[in-house]
């Protein structure tokens, strides 16, 4: 994602424009699925206060992209539309795997379809309801809709994710399936649209875009985890040495990119540029990328955590308040 906001645009797509957020938004779908008890389901009294964490947890992203959004960089935030997709996602944490499997095909097939029409009909407004729409209340619900990273499609990537987590992720048979199942989407996602005229191109948000892009992040999702817990000794001992610095990076993904986002406001006041993203270059994609391996593998030889992920954490885990609770003598107490 870092390449993706620093690296200047070429003539065609890299690698990573569209698929790094793609990878992003399913992982945290696997996040969900996990936090919910995975494979395994959990107690029906522990139910709620997952909901509840996972409730505060998207909300408390939609603040930070919200925040964010006002530093007006060129960058298209995606935290507040992550928090959105939270909260839009939990009837599915404990939702029958069939009917998460249906969302995802529903939101890969009909979304496009969805987001469009939706964007025909706001386009088609006037008077007093183009007026609203426009108002800043409705910027964000709207941009959640239809912009970037458009709610009606990005819930497939969620939805896929917590299929994942729903697997049994350390299963070495979950690994070979979301390996060879991930790549064969991802072959055909990208070979027949080019094939047909139409190839997939980042960004889209079309069902050709899910199939392929989504394809390869469960393809790579299977492969990573395959190489750091279930190869054979030898390679998992050198493929966490190897990996060890995207780890370490990986654990606090929120804090790495609100620093990349408020770096790249510095540096689009700081360097000279004429062109809308005339700042962009491989040099200061070096300039973030280094300092954020660095910082981060010394940060985790400390913490377990980030510094906006124990936050996070705190704030949805912990009650911020003292909890009262009845004595025995009938008198409030607090805990």
């Amino acid at each position: 994602m870092l390449a993706a906001h620093t690296v200047p645009e070429g003539d065609g797509d890299f690698v990573w424009d569209g698929r790094s957020s793609i990878l992003f938004a399913t992982i945290a779908g696997v996040s969900l699925g996990l936090m919910s008890g995975g494979s395994r389901r959990p107690a029906p009294d522990a139910r709620g206060r997952v909901a509840r964490v996972v409730l505060l947890r998207g909300l408390l992203l939609i603040v930070l992209g919200v925040l964010l959004t006002f530093l007006q960089t060129p960058i298209a935030i995606i935290l507040d539309t992550y928090g959105f997709l939270f909260v839009v996602a939990l009837p599915l944490l404990y939702a029958p795997r069939w009917l998460v499997a249906v969302v995802a095909a529903a939101a890969a097939l009909g979304g496009p379809w969805l987001v469009e029409t939706i964007g025909t009909a706001i386009e088609g407004t006037t008077g007093a309801t183009a007026t609203a729409f426009e108002s800043p209340w409705a910027y964000f619900p709207v941009r959640w809709l239809i912009d970037a990273y458009p709610a009606p499609v990005w819930l497939a990537y969620l939805a896929v994710g917590i299929l994942i987590a729903r697997s049994d992720l350390r299963s070495r048979r979950t690994q070979y399936v979301l390996v060879a199942a991930g790549g064969l989407a991802a072959v055909l996602g990208y070979t027949v649209p080019e094939a047909l005229g139409a190839p997939v191109l980042a960004h889209d948000d079309t069902t050709a875009e899910v199939i392929a892009s989504g394809g390869l992040a469960v393809a790579l999702i299977g492969l990573l985890v395959w190489l750091t817990d279930s190869a054979a000794a030898r390679v998992r001992l050198v493929s966490r040495g190897v990996l060890w610095p995207l780890r370490a990076v990986g654990s606090m993904p929120l804090t790495i990119y609100t620093a990349q986002i408020i770096g790249i406001a510095v540096a689009v006041e700081l360097v000279p540029h004429e062109e809308w993203l005339g700042w962009q270059s491989v040099p200061l994609f070096f300039v973030f990328a280094i300092p954020s391996l660095v910082l981060a593998c010394a940060w985790k030889l400390v913490f377990t955590q980030g510094p906006l992920e124990w936050v996070f954490s705190r704030l949805t885990t912990h009650r911020p308040w003292p909890r009262r609770r009845k004595s025995p003598s009938g008198d409030q107490a607090g805990a």
